[in-house]
């Protein structure tokens, strides 16, 4: 979209769109303050109308990758080690209201820097060091607008199967850790020694092994490091357990596994 089509919506409650008119690029308005004299003074400031590479959004939450985005992958701007796979029935915290929702979908996205929420891609002084070739969801996203451009998503998003679907033995392993480490069990799992007080603690450790021992064994038989794992099988249990509600302490081949308090 040209940056002189640029359009601010406002959706209201009842379902009414409020579209200002349009008056010049950038529009500017005044509100009344005061000077350090306490005299009444005009404060100026202007609608922001397109990017100005702030980086919030970068800082906020990494992008989805969509099948539009297979280009950057094919030219190696955006590698295998720099994106992970977000399973379905797995929690994301929304970049929107800061709550955890459970995906109803796979999703592929790229990696936060570790221990925060921001864009692998991002740096403080530069802003995006891949700007000018940027997934297509970075493309479109206007943060100035309420409008929420990209629909579709179960249609347009990257898979593991769009990647992997003619590997026979990467397809094979993957469905072997759905059958095996399915996350809607392993939930169920930890609902019910949550509610119960159930001797589920085995059963919540069997599949934590079998997902750390797949990707021995598939590093083993691909010579793949580390970083490419959370691509093909995701994160792994032991990683995602807190967002469940667990706390998983490993000791040897044995796991000391406690539920975390939930705040009344």
């Amino acid at each position: 979209m040209a940056e002189e089509d640029s359009k601010f919506e406002i959706f209201l409650p009842d379902g009414t769109v409020y579209r200002p008119e349009k008056k010049e690029k950038k529009p500017t308005h005044y509100i009344t303050g005061y000077d350090p004299d306490g005299k009444s003074k005009k404060m100026k400031f202007s609608t922001k109308t397109d990017c100005d590479r702030c980086g919030e959004c970068c800082r906020r939450d990494t992008p989805i990758i969509l099948k539009e985005d297979m280009p950057l992958l094919i030219e190696g701007i955006i590698s295998e080690r720099d994106i992970y796979t977000i399973r379905e029935g797995e929690s994301m915290r929304s970049s929107i209201d800061g709550e955890i929702y459970y995906t109803s979908m796979e999703l592929i996205k790229i990696k936060p820097i570790f221990g925060t929420s921001i864009c692998f891609f991002y740096d403080p002084e530069e802003g995006c060091t891949i700007y000018e070739r940027r997934p297509y969801v970075c493309r479109i996203y206007e943060c100035w607008s309420q409008n929420i451009p990209l629909t579709g998503i179960e249609r347009l998003r990257l898979t593991r199967s769009d990647l992997f679907g003619e590997i026979d033995f990467i397809k094979e392993t993957i469905k072997k850790q759905e059958e095996n480490c399915s996350l809607f069990r392993f939930q169920d799992l930890i609902e019910e020694l949550k509610k119960y007080k159930s001797q589920n603690t085995d059963k919540i450790a069997e599949m934590i092994l079998y997902d750390l021992y797949l990707r021995d064994w598939l590093k083993e038989k691909l010579s793949i490091t580390d970083d490419v794992l959370p691509l093909i099988l995701g994160r792994s249990l032991l990683e995602i357990a807190p967002f469940f509600g667990l706390i998983i302490e490993r000791e040897g081949e044995n796991f000391v596994i406690k539920v975390l308090q939930e705040d009344e």
